[in-house]
């Protein structure tokens, strides 16, 4: 008898006998279940500090994700094309064990910190949801992940709205303790952060724009169109610069794409509806402190804040990092010995100045290697052997690309931006076909403008790299 794959006999062998649509079936299903599974499996995390669990939802399905990869690969149905993609991820999975060896906390390094769970595994995971999303093999498998995709939005703005709501909803950012502000009720939904929230936003607002004006089936209009004013409207509530000025840009993205793709009577709505979304969250977020009466007590008294729009991404950040997680230092205004000096997390250029520049420094240091997979706090404790002990410290530089040179080396740097370039070019490729070339395409490319300012986690980078991998979507085989 022939050897056939896992020794089973030929007849009963489920590999070679799975037909190509069935591997692209399986492939969707694997990117879906994540969809379900990460919201799901975040919803502990936002009653106790159980950090463990999110991360299951990645590696269950990062762990599936890997099999059909091989599975594509054996079967020889992975196109020539995810040949130079796979070699990258290759090399940036082979570089981050090199990072790994020398980082400070080898175990981190390799499964991640407590509630960040971004280690070296994580990087194969997100190389094999790219390897699934560019082997849909059909437009109508790409646009159910989309779909699926949006109804995890929504989904994650249903829960922000009980958050946003001063209901006393359970929320990390019912109040922003860095600041001493209490009751700004700000939306995280079950990303972890009110940035991360706004991240995921931006990328699916594009999208649905899109599908709300071309999608072929009237009930899919209708999940887009909800879906882009939902995600406008919660997107500028977060109160931070992504959800902000990276909602301006996903509208004015769509809008002009739509009057481009000639979208009629149709586009007119669309864009009329998501700018007046966006214009209720903007006047929302104005008007919250007195309708939550959100307080100071900075200065040992309570004192009413004023309304108007305030960006809180400094506060955001350390509340995340060391109060949510205690994966960071705490921020304090002053008096602190911390030898990069103070800044004011009320700031923008201050705190993103003062993130940067300690970054750097680090990328500086550990040019080759960094300081390894999601140890970037570790090279900056100065007076304490316990993370919390060494105030304004921080885990994530809020810069995708610098955090990635610092975390693993300039190196892997090169080669992010090497997968990052090939999935720009191919995706723009597909701009002038079918308006889910162009849906996935714009939804990446917004992603990356973004982490310009923003940060990857485990509850939002999955689904640019599974949209990345659907840039390189290969030729359709049915066979």
């Amino acid at each position: 008898m022939p050897k056939t794959i896992l020794g089973t006999s030929e007849k009963s062998n489920f590999i070679l006998n799975m037909k190509t649509g069935e591997y692209y079936k399986y492939n969707l299903r694997i990117l879906q279940l994540f969809l379900v599974l990460m919201p799901v499996l975040s919803v502990p995390l936002e009653f106790a500090k159980v950090y463990s669990v999110p991360g299951m939802a990645l590696s269950v399905t990062g762990v599936l994700a890997i099999v059909f990869m091989f599975i594509g690969f054996m079967k020889k149905v992975t196109p020539k094309t995810l040949w130079l993609p796979a070699i990258l991820f290759g090399g940036m999975i082979a570089w981050g064990g090199v990072s790994v060896y020398n980082c400070y906390f080898r175990n981190i390094g390799l499964l991640g910190a407590d509630g960040r769970s971004e280690g070296l595994l994580s990087i194969v995971f997100y190389a094999c949801f790219f390897m699934l999303g560019a082997q849909l093999g059909t437009d109508d498998n790409r646009k159910k992940l989309l779909y699926s995709m949006l109804w995890m939005g929504l989904a994650e703005c249903v829960w922000a709205l009980l958050q946003m709501l001063p209901l006393g909803f359970p929320s990390y950012y019912k109040n922003l303790e860095p600041l001493l502000v209490f009751r700004t009720f700000l939306p995280s939904g079950l990303t972890g952060s009110p940035i991360f929230l706004a991240t995921l936003l931006v990328m699916l607002l594009f999208p649905a724009m899109l599908g709300a004006v071309f999608a072929e089936e009237n009930k899919a209009q209708i999940l887009c169109l909800v879906s882009a004013a939902v995600f406008a409207l919660t997107a500028v509530r977060t109160q931070c610069l992504i959800g902000l000025a990276g909602t301006g840009l996903a509208v004015a993205a769509g809008v002009v794409t739509l009057l481009l793709r000639k979208g009629g009577k149709r586009a007119l709505l669309t864009g009329g509806i998501v700018l007046a979304a966006f214009a209720v969250g903007f006047a929302w977020s104005w008007f919250a402190p007195a309708v939550n009466g959100t307080y100071d007590r900075a200065g040992g008294e309570n004192v009413a804040v004023e309304n108007g729009y305030v960006f809180y991404d400094g506060a955001i950040m350390w509340e995340d990092s060391a109060y949510r997680l205690n994966v960071s230092g705490y921020y304090m205004p002053n008096g602190t010995k911390n030898p990069y000096g103070h800044f004011d997390a009320e700031s923008i250029p201050e705190t993103y100045g003062f993130i940067w520049r300690v970054a750097g420094d680090i990328a500086k240091k550990y040019p080759l290697a960094g300081s390894g997979p999601d140890n970037l706090v570790y090279p900056q404790m100065f007076q304490s052997l316990v993370i919390s002990g060494n105030p304004n410290t921080f885990d994530r530089a809020y810069d995708f690309y610098l955090h990635t040179a610092a975390s693993m080396g300039f190196p892997m740097l090169a080669l992010l931006i090497a997968v990052l370039v090939i999935t720009v070019k191919r995706g723009a490729g597909q701009v002038k076909g079918s308006w889910i070339g162009t849906a996935v395409f714009g939804a990446a490319a917004l992603y990356l403008a973004v982490m310009v300012i923003g940060s990857s986690c485990i509850t939002v980078a999955p689904l640019f790299w599974m949209l990345a991998g659907c840039c390189c979507h290969g030729k359709e085989e049915t066979a």
